[in-house]
């Protein structure tokens, strides 16, 4: 969409996007709705490369680069360039696309990577901060933008045309802590010794979520709850390196073995291949001499600092991975008839990544054992049982480790949900669209005679371009507005169709 400030002025970009018809030739709403890429296209089009660790601005570029290769928005978008996604100077981590919507990516995974914090003057001359995500969408030019806004717009009433008001709106969205939640588990089995002479005691869970609950406002509004739904991708997890590896080999003596028979398998390669994390390296485990193997088992040792894990990462070829285990000894406990120990036990990895989940009620009973120093012996070991295709030809492990969910990963995610309501929202309405997004707002509020009462910056929320029922071009700046501009325009519709119903009523009454 283009506009010109006179009507032998240039035409001027100011809107880029898609006009779409909605509704019948009847509706009341309006048929045509003009939608912004990032709110249209951007939500219908999927990521589908690995997008490799970089700075946070090389990332989103790569991103919009691979969408635009890939042909699914056709010649429309422009190429992303520095001057509208600079770097951030912050290291974000590898990410895969995985089929993500790109708009969903950048909102839920890739803003919360960086944050500033500005500051903002009141009435009274104090001042205030607040923490900003980096923001981004499509340009009047078709060019993607992502970063933080920058500049201040100055505006001032003794200038013609300029109106500051209170906004009557609903500023009360409330979210101060996120509850992320990974559904992809897996049910699991195993043992309990609370060390109280009592024995082992068996349990069996039902599958359950793995969930983190994250604050990410403070909670002086209230205390209020989201949920947020993430896939079990690899990339959101750590790998936790073990301490000592060994492999062994169940199955069959061959008739004629010597006494005793060489059971050991062979082993090539490092073992630190396994939580490297680099799909290139692996370990190859073969079949003993002496026998005809139904099963390996890889044991790892993990230090008594090693925190406590969400699940394993396990992959193999030649074979497949039939169980995998993990066990703790608490060493703060003192044995009574037994040390106090907790074991998990769940049938192979259920995803194609070969991250595999414990449930909550799965890992809190972990967590009783998963204990650091103390005066008794203590351990946290895990086995990885391997069933060959072949009994005589070897497997390639190329993964195998406990993981858990790297916290600053999920920060990141939760991060940008955040909302707590802003106090005395105002809008500015300006004449004319010659206005270009800013990060702050300084407004200058006068009385009848033109002197100033009162200046305060705001952080700028929303830039509303508009016309007035003459046709004449006025933009409204909204500080404080935190509904998005898709909602505004639906809002604003319906308003205006029950203005006319109201209307139309108190005209046929008269």
């Amino acid at each position: 969409m283009q506009y010109r400030t006179s009507t032998t002025g240039p035409w001027l970009n100011k809107y880029a996007g898609t006009a779409v018809i909605t509704g019948s030739a009847r509706s009341e709403v309006g048929r045509y709705k003009l939608q912004g890429f990032r709110y249209r296209r951007l939500t219908e089009v999927e990521v589908r490369t690995l997008l490799a660790e970089a700075d946070l601005g090389a990332q989103v570029r790569q991103l919009f680069t691979d969408v635009i290769a890939s042909g699914q928005l056709g010649s429309t978008l422009q190429a992303p360039t520095v001057g509208t996604i600079p770097d951030l100077n912050i290291t974000s981590a590898a990410i895969q696309g995985n089929f993500w919507p790109a708009a969903k990516l950048i909102d839920e995974r890739l803003k919360g990577r960086s944050r500033q914090t500005r500051t903002y003057l009141n009435p009274d001359g104090s001042t205030q901060a607040k923490d900003v995500n980096p923001d981004w969408g499509v340009n009047a030019d078709l060019r993607p933008v992502f970063g933080f806004p920058t500049g201040t717009l100055v505006i001032d009433e003794i200038v013609t045309g300029v109106e500051i008001d209170g906004m009557d709106t609903d500023s009360s969205t409330l979210v101060t802590d996120v509850r992320v939640v990974f559904a992809q588990t897996l049910a699991a089995q195993g043992l309990e010794n609370a060390a109280d002479g009592t024995g082992n005691r068996r349990y069996q869970d039902v599958k359950s979520p793995l969930t983190y609950p994250i604050s990410v406002a403070p909670r002086r509004f209230g205390e209020a709850w989201r949920g947020l739904p993430l896939p079990v991708d690899v990339s959101l997890f750590q790998r936790l390196p073990a301490s000592n590896a060994q492999a062994f080999a169940t199955g069959f003596i061959r008739q004629g073995a010597p006494n005793p028979p060489n059971t050991t398998p062979t082993v090539t390669g490092n073992w630190s291949a396994l939580w490297d994390g680099d799909a290139l390296s692996a370990v190859t485990i073969g079949p003993p001499p002496d026998v005809t193997v139904s099963s390996y088992t890889v044991q790892l040792l993990f230090s008594d600092a090693t925190p406590l894990p969400d699940g394993w990462e396990a992959k193999v070829t030649g074979g497949s991975i039939s169980q995998l285990t993990v066990e703790a000894r608490d060493g703060l406990v003192p044995p009574i008839g037994g040390s106090h120990t907790a074991s998990a036990t769940v049938n192979g990895p259920n995803t194609p990544t070969g991250v595999a989940l414990l449930g909550d009620t799965t890992r809190a009973r972990l967590a009783g054992a998963w204990t650091q120093g103390g005066n008794w012996s203590s351990g946290k070991t895990v086995y990885i049982q391997i069933t060959p295709v072949d009994p005589q030809q070897p497997v390639v492990l190329s993964a195998g480790t406990l993981v858990r969910a790297n916290p600053a990963l999920l920060a990141a995610s939760a991060t940008p949900l955040a909302r707590i309501p802003t106090l005395n929202p105002v809008t500015a309405r300006l004449p004319g669209w010659n206005y270009s997004p800013a990060a702050m707002a300084q407004l200058t509020l006068r009385d009848a005679l033109g002197n100033a009462v009162e200046t305060r910056e705001l952080p700028i929320e929303l830039l509303v371009y508009d016309t007035d029922d003459d046709g004449e071009l006025y933009t409204e700046v909204r500080c404080g507005q935190r509904d998005e501009a898709e909602a505004l325009s639906f809002t604003s519709a319906i308003s205006a169709r029950d203005q006319n119903a109201t209307t139309d009523a108190v005209q046929a009454s008269t």
